[in-house]
Formats: structure tokens, sequence, C-alpha cells
């Protein structure tokens, strides 16, 4: 946090964010505090119901919440998880969000929009030493493109970008 607020100094925009360390539940901001809010990878750590009631709390009426989250459907990523224990704590290996977590953002906003990213991406990841990798990775980006576009098949994505949009408890 203190990097972050340096850097922040550094780069002349201090007097527009700042960093700080307080309880993602229950904040000490005001309603209706945000622009934007954005999340990567805590939300599976937290209370969900409290987490996005809070969230819904602090965002402007007009404001979004930008959520990136690891996705618990592909059975392949699952198993990886699993025999890989010391890259996660157990309660993250058991609270990986699903897309119902997701749809739960339902009880708070009006709008939710969920993007799919990195199943067959994935295939270039044994190649990231080599020189192939650059393009291996673009091909395989775009195949993305379409399967992921396809209603079961973009479930088994290891990532979504999520939109929270039109706060319910204004």
């Amino acid at each position: 946090v203190n990097n972050a607020n340096k850097i922040a100094e550094q780069k002349g925009v201090s007097g527009h964010c700042t960093f700080t360390v307080m309880d993602a539940e229950k904040t000490e901001f005001a309603d209706n505090t945000f622009d934007i809010i954005h999340e990567y990878g805590a939300l599976h750590h937290l209370c969900l119901e409290s987490a996005l009631c809070e969230l819904s709390r602090i965002l402007k009426p007009d404001g979004k919440v930008v959520c990136t989250e690891a996705l618990r459907h592909n059975p392949i990523i699952h198993y990886y998880r699993g025999k890989t224990p010391h890259l996660r704590t157990q309660w993250e290996y058991e609270h990986i969000l699903g897309y119902p977590e997701i749809m739960l953002g339902r009880k708070y906003f009006t709008h939710i929009n969920v993007h799919f990213f990195h199943l067959a991406s994935l295939a270039a990841v044994s190649f990231r030493k080599t020189s192939v990798f650059p393009a291996m990775l673009t091909m395989l980006e775009k195949v993305d493109d379409l399967i992921l576009r396809i209603p079961y098949v973009k479930l088994m994505a290891w990532v979504a970008v999520f939109e929270y949009k039109g706060p319910l408890n204004k």
C-alpha cells in the first residue's frame, strides 16, 4: 500500500487515487463514493453477499464495478488447482467463483455483463519459453474469441471479467 501511494505521487495522480487497507465487506467510505471500482481476484476470499452489498452501497448510481475472477467450472483447471496446493490456500481452492456466484450480483445491481477468457489459449502455456509462443498465443486467443461465445463452453474458461452497474440499495 505504501509503495502504491508513492508511485501514485511520483506519477502525479495522488490527488485522484489513494491506496489504503480496510475491511472490504464493511468499508469506511461514504455511500455513493465511487464512479468505478475495480476488483481483481479478491471476491472469492470474502463473504460474497457482504462484499456485493458493500460494493453496491459505495458505488455512485451511474458507476460501475469491474471484477476479474478465476472460474471453478473447468474440471481440468480444477484438477490442476488440487495438485498445486502450494499456490493457493485451501479456502481459495474451495471458494473459487462460479457463474451462479457472479449472478448473485442481481440482488445488488440492475445490470451484469460477463466476458470469458482463456480456454484454448491455455494450451500455449507450456510453450511460453519458446519462440513459437507469441504466434501460438495469438492464434489460440482467436480460437477463444469464437468458442467462448458458446453457452456451455464459455463456463470452461479460466477467467471471467464481469461488470456490475445500477446499484440497487440506493
